[in-house]
């Protein structure tokens, strides 16, 4: 992962990728991550690098035209820190993101698609890695492990880091539903607050029907409830007095 790198791919399932990165449009949420969760992510990071005994694993975000490092281990030998930002165009991540898959290069001074790349030249020459989705099918990241050596990454890594990558969609998830509660919550709060409610014992007329208001007034009760509600009367005849005021008139 470097800026600027020639767009080529190569995974155990001998993906070529011949597009341009930066002709491709994807979309990020722009949904914060809680503290609580980013925590946990910086723990699965340390953790898996110490596991896979490699110098670097990242939890990447993609804003295009960039992708942001979001997590990475804590290690002197970790050349990409978190909150390293860097050009999409090239990059192993973004690869493994536009083709929604996993990606693995063991060698890139080895691979001809790799061999005269930026890549290579920067000391960079395995890499193993998963995107990440939101719930919708969109495109938050990556999950991957580089290393500054020839890596034939074997099921124990691929395994971890595809189980890594489950953790971090179900928390993705989370952060989604989260997301959607407090838009709905919101629109309760608003419609909650656009509703006035009558209540108490109401005083009405036998014969006219008119109520009492709180000042002793008599008034007509479309208008008294028109007041203290949202609500808007519409006027029509009920068959009973339709047939009372207008005797063998289909109304």
């Amino acid at each position: 992962m470097r800026r600027g790198l020639p767009d080529r791919s190569h995974s155990g399932d001998d993906v070529r990728c011949e597009t341009e990165v930066d002709t491709v449009q994807l979309e990020v949420k722009d949904l914060v991550i809680p503290g609580g969760i980013i925590d946990v992510w910086q723990q699965l990071v340390d953790c898996m690098a110490d596991t896979l005994s490699v110098p670097s694993v990242m939890i990447n975000r993609l804003e295009p035209p960039e992708l942001e490092v979001f997590r990475s281990n804590v290690s002197v030998e970790n050349p990409f820190p978190s909150g390293t930002r860097m050009q999409m165009a090239g990059v192993y991540c973004a690869t493994a993101a536009m083709k929604r898959r996993k990606l693995m290069v063991s060698d890139a001074r080895a691979d001809p698609e790799w061999a005269d790349s930026p890549t290579a030249e920067a000391g960079i020459y395995a890499y193993l890695g998963y995107p990440l989705l939101w719930p919708d099918g969109e495109v938050f990241g990556t999950i991957c492990a580089v290393d500054t050596k020839t890596n034939r990454w074997g099921r124990k890594y691929e395994k971890l880091l595809l189980t890594i990558k489950n953790v971090i969609e179900m928390h993705l998830m989370l952060v989604n539903t989260l997301h959607v509660l407090d838009d709905k919550n919101s629109e309760l709060a608003h419609t909650l607050a656009e509703v006035k409610t009558l209540r108490g014992l109401l005083p009405i007329c036998a014969s006219c029907k008119k109520v009492r208001d709180d000042e002793g007034y008599w008034r007509q009760i479309e208008s008294y409830v028109r007041e203290r509600s949202h609500v808007e009367f519409t006027h029509g005849l009920c068959p009973e007095c339709a047939e009372k005021l207008y005797p063998g008139l289909d109304v």
